[in-house]
């Protein structure tokens, strides 16, 4: 069976939280919604057209049915680890595993919550970093395609300054294209 067609439905949701410092002896401190912003945000779609592909591989992010891990190697900005091309690629996800990579089929034993995941796009001179990912955390970018992801690179940066200071060791990061 060739490529199967689908849609890619997403969806994101942020609240803003201030930690107060209670009254009470019973806890010193707590999270409350933000009385400052106007509440949680958020919003969802759905990307038409995009093409399954039976087998899957590296480029798609999946092969058969089980995840492919790709490897976010220390760098600093720019020199991280460039994508896969996928032309008109029309859907994106990224997430830090909070794993070291090990292999592109078998996610590591060993964790990595120190490193922030550093993702960026590249363009000559021009360098943007649009997301640094901690532990746990994700992006998705409904491309439509309008871009292919090999303008960008993901590389292993310094968790604790969130800045471009290389990382310690390796991100496993787990990747879902489609085109």
């Amino acid at each position: 069976m060739g490529a199967t067609s689908g849609k890619m439905r997403f969806s994101v949701s942020a609240t803003p939280v201030e930690t107060v410092a209670s009254e009470s002896t019973e806890a010193t401190t707590f999270d409350v919604p933000s009385v400052e912003c106007f509440g949680t945000v958020g919003g969802s779609g759905e990307v038409a057209g995009v093409a399954y592909v039976d087998a899957g591989d590296a480029n798609d992010g999946y092969v058969g049915g089980s995840p492919v891990y790709i490897v976010a190697n220390p760098a600093a900005d720019p020199g991280g680890n460039n994508l896969t091309s996928l032309p008109n690629c029309k859907f994106l996800y990224l997430k830090h595993t909070g794993f070291e990579y090990s292999s592109s089929s078998t996610l590591s034993t060993t964790t990595n919550t120190v490193d922030a995941l550093t993702i960026l796009v590249t363009g000559g001179t021009d360098n943007i970093v649009i997301a640094r990912l901690l532990a746990g955390e994700a992006i998705v970018l409904p491309m439509r395609g309008a871009t292919n992801p090999s303008v960008i690179e993901v590389s292993s940066s310094d968790g604790g300054n969130l800045d471009d200071t290389i990382g310690l060791n390796t991100i496993a990061v787990e990747l879902l294209a489609v085109a």
